[in-house]
């Protein structure tokens, strides 16, 4: 099945001269194309798992373990986010370089996947671990909802780190598999794949979270390891030139040479790429986090939240092509930066008169369909600014700063809420200044854009 999938230029003569269906030393027919992408997004259907199921999960696995707002911003953002410091630049340098039968990233995505399936089924069983340690302890234990949260730390920090890594490897397939013209409208069919699973999820099954948790977060890990790696069965990826060995390379062996970071940031434009998409993820990342507290401090079930996710994804679902379509017609950094500022005004606008349930179930759903769009616009940005033969290390060197803006976000904005009474509408004043600070760095980029954009 996987040779009907893609074709070589010898299989189909005068094929040489239609660049329009080719990716590097893939050559596609229609069928070939159309093939491909839908593999990739059973490899998406795998990793949209993490967002829209194994995070809203892991957020009730603390609720009901009474997780303060700084244990829960710690264990969500900043553990992770700390070792993926260390993860991103190190695989993205090795596959970039890596050259086997099978490619350059799927090896890396067939050992990654298994860990991370491994990572939420051990999640799922922390609660029954967390009471064994506490009958073994005996009166040395800390208590039962000590060692549950003990447990849910290792895995999620595991499952965090894999899941980070893989969306990482993913896009770097992405980007060698797709060809460029139509990657606007591939991630158009991303975000519905995503925001499916979102519907599914939250119209039900996130009100049973609270009474079947460990069943819902093992049926999360089967279908994360297990698409991801009927995806790397399916999917092929071409020839790679060869890497060019300089002294440092040799030297390297397994650490990523200092001189490989610092080129990625010796580039103006790679800055400013770096600052927009920091921006982006501190203007989101507050209120996403801790959207289920805040509509529990209004009266909001989550039969109700989970209804509004849903209706609010049907809405996204639905612009979502027009919006590739777009990306692909005007660039990535344009509808970008057009999403971003309607994002400041809904936020802006979120915080100066959300003060009530009726207010809040309004600006959720302009937040989730606003945001929606905005990752769906720029989704393919990377491709288009970063060079193809070592993009996933110039990915990975822009996703650690990303990191380290998250670690920042979450290690003020979890004590601040604490400090501040829990007073969640703070997000959204938070969401206003980066985005606007965002926008700026869009329209920034957009006039100073990187020769063959």
């Amino acid at each position: 099945m996987r040779d009907s999938v893609h074709l070589t230029a010898g299989d189909m003569p005068g094929i040489r001269d239609s660049p329009r269906y080719s990716a590097g030393t893939l050559h596609y027919t229609k069928f070939g194309l159309l093939a491909a992408i839908l593999w990739l997004l059973v490899g998406e259907l795998g990793i949209a798992m993490r967002e829209r199921s194994a995070l809203p999960s892991g957020l009730e696995f603390l609720r009901l373990n009474a997780a303060s707002d700084t244990t829960t911003s710690l264990l969500i953002s900043t553990v992770p986010a700390v070792l993926s410091l260390l993860l991103l630049p190190l695989i993205g340098y090795h596959s970039d370089r890596l050259r086997t039968r099978w490619g350059r990233r799927r090896p890396f995505l067939m050992a990654i996947a298994p860990i991370g399936a491994a990572a939420v089924i051990g999640l799922a069983l922390s609660s029954d671990m967390g009471l064994w340690t506490h009958e073994q302890l005996a009166s040395l234990s800390p208590g039962v909802r000590i060692c549950n949260l003990a447990y849910f730390c290792v895995f999620w920090t595991i499952f965090e780190c894999t899941a980070i890594t893989t969306f990482a490897l993913f896009t770097g397939l992405v980007n060698d598999v797709m060809p460029h013209r139509f990657l606007g409208r591939f991630y158009a069919g991303f975000r519905i794949v995503g925001l499916s699973i979102g519907i599914a999820f939250n119209s039900f099954v996130f009100a049973l979270t609270e009474n079947y948790l460990r069943e819902i977060l093992l049926t999360v890990g089967l279908v994360f390891g297990g698409s991801v790696l009927l995806m790397c069965v399916m999917v092929k990826e071409g020839n790679y030139p060869d890497e060019v060995d300089t002294d440092n390379a040799k030297r390297a062996s397994f650490f990523v040479p200092r001189t490989h970071i610092l080129e990625c940031f010796s580039r103006p434009f790679f800055l400013w790429a770096v600052a927009a998409f920091m921006l982006a993820s501190m203007t989101f990342s507050p209120f996403h986090t801790f959207c289920q507290f805040y509509a529990g401090t209004l009266g909001i079930s989550k039969t109700t939240l989970g209804t509004l996710t849903a209706y609010s994804y049907g809405v996204s679902i639905f612009l979502a092509f027009g919006i590739g379509w777009l990306v692909d017609r005007y660039g990535a950094i344009l509808i970008s930066a057009i999403m971003m500022s309607l994002y400041f005004v809904v936020a802006a606008t979120g915080y100066l008169w959300l003060d009530g349930e009726q207010n809040f179930r309004i600006f959720y759903v302009a937040h989730v369909v606003v945001s929606g769009a905005y990752y769906t616009a720029a989704a393919s940005m990377p491709m288009a600014l970063f060079p193809s033969a070592q993009f996933v290390r110039y990915n990975s060197s822009k996703d650690v700063m990303v990191t380290l803006a998250i670690i920042l976000g979450s290690s003020i904005q979890g004590p601040a809420l604490d400090f501040s009474g829990h007073n969640y509408h703070l997000t959204l004043l938070s969401a206003t200044l980066f985005s606007l600070l965002c926008v700026m760095c869009l329209a920034r980029l957009h006039t100073r854009k990187p020769h063959g954009y």
